[in-house]
């Protein structure tokens, strides 16, 4: 069969392509043997499923504080698990149903390059070759298991971990990044004891480091234990009911043509930043390269991340460590939520919001927060980053009050305060 474009991969980025191609009337094959990827089926969304489980058990039990009396809330993580499943099944299905209004010819199996223009979909009922003028590779990521690790027993990775038949006692998180942050939160809140061993010196390196320490801070609070600099030997999780392997990612490619015009690699399998909403953009910008039209190349420095951590984790821009690197001259703005009167009325006390902008032309170079919906309060950071907006700029914008949002407006203020001295 003779397609106009064949997608490896039904993930963020291989879906996103798919649909603009078709609806633009690209005859298009998207191959997939599991609709949604990674993100889908075993990430962003399970993931933040059982988080709001968890975040809400975490309200009910100091629920008396706010005037209302709870009966002990307990956990029921079978219902936990069978609503994860529920909704991914719908969002799968919701998936799946608007590739198909686009005019995307799904085809389920894994694909495998013959040649620059031939994949062989290899699925359960046998196998066959299908021809495309432009292949995009968007096959994702597989996690890194530390030299001589296996995963099994009770050694497991990111999927596995989603369908323990029941909440470990004791949870060993080897790697102190996004995903190994995230799990430390959920589990430690659902009544597991949690270590996390980190091989660098903090948790997070990649984020700004006043963000690093504040999570740890709050870590230590919460009992979870944060082993620093040290490498996983497996002697050290010894009476650890369950060991969650996060300690990285990598492109999971396979064999492909490389320097070949016609190809496109995407999201996760460029090894690059592995976002779900980094691989959409790049799936929505090959998809009109492959149409022949123009559109704006986007700067991956400017690119946001969110850590769905408790508390939540934003930032976008630069951090303070980068700018002392580049030489930069700069001026920082920071509010702490336990001045805002939204976060009180909340009872979120913890985090704050950083703001680093440029000492001459007063630009906002990057945003750091962690508190409270930072995971939202982030895209308006994030827009004004992108942009290019001085903290001047910024602060025309009027923010209503209470709300979480004043944190960002009373840092860039900070700022300019900073600047009128």
């Amino acid at each position: 069969m003779q397609y106009d474009v064949i997608v490896i991969g039904g993930g963020p980025g291989g879906t996103k392509a798919a649909q603009i191609l078709a609806v633009r009337g690209k005859k298009t094959a998207l191959v997939s043997d599991e609709l949604g990827g990674e993100c889908l089926n075993y990430g962003c969304i399970p993931t933040k499923i059982y988080l709001w489980s968890a975040e809400l058990f975490d309200k009910f039990s100091s629920a008396s504080a706010y005037g209302i009396e709870t009966d002990n809330p307990r956990i029921n993580w079978q219902q936990m698990k069978k609503r994860k499943n529920e909704l991914v099944a719908k969002l799968r299905k919701n998936l799946k149903w608007s590739l198909e209004q686009a005019g995307v010819e799904i085809i389920e199996g894994r694909g495998e390059f013959i040649d620059a223009h031939t994949v062989k979909v290899n699925a359960t009922g046998g196998s066959k070759e299908i021809k495309g003028d432009y292949v995009v590779v968007a096959t994702g990521s597989s996690p890194i298991f530390p030299e001589g690790l296996q995963k099994g027993g009770k050694i497991v990775s990111n999927r596995e971990i989603l369908d323990l038949q029941e909440i470990p006692k004791k949870l060993f998180v080897v790697g102190g990044g996004v995903i190994g942050v995230e799990f430390a939160s959920l589990f430690s809140t659902i009544g597991s004891q949690v270590t996390i061993m980190e091989r660098g010196d903090r948790l997070l390196p990649w984020a700004d480091f006043e963000i690093s320490a504040e999570i740890e801070r709050i870590f230590a609070r919460k009992n979870i234990t944060v082993l620093k600099n040290k490498q996983f030997k497996q002697e050290d999780s010894s009476d650890a009911d369950c060991v969650l392997i996060s300690a990285g990612r990598r492109p999971q490619l396979g064999n492909f043509p490389t320097d070949v015009p016609n190809i496109f690699v995407i999201g996760d399998a460029t090894g690059k930043m592995m976002l779900a909403y980094t691989a959409e953009r790049e799936g929505q910008y090959t998809a009109h390269k492959i149409l022949g039209e123009k559109m704006e190349p986007f700067d991956h420095d400017k690119i946001p991340s969110t850590i769905f951590s408790f508390p939540e984790i934003g930032e976008v821009g630069i951090t303070e460590d980068k700018a002392k690197k580049n030489n930069l001259s700069y001026v920082i703005g920071k509010s702490l939520y336990s001045a805002n009167a939204k976060a009180l009325i909340l009872g979120a006390r913890d985090g704050f919001a950083k703001v680093i902008a440029d000492k001459s032309s007063h630009k906002l170079l990057g945003v750091h927060i962690i508190g409270e919906k930072a995971s939202e309060l982030i895209a308006e950071a994030s827009l004004a980053v992108t942009l290019g907006l001085t903290v001047e700029e910024f602060n025309k914008t009027l923010h209503r009050h209470p709300v979480l949002g004043e944190i960002l407006k009373d840092a860039c203020e900070r700022c300019s305060r900073t600047y009128e001295r």
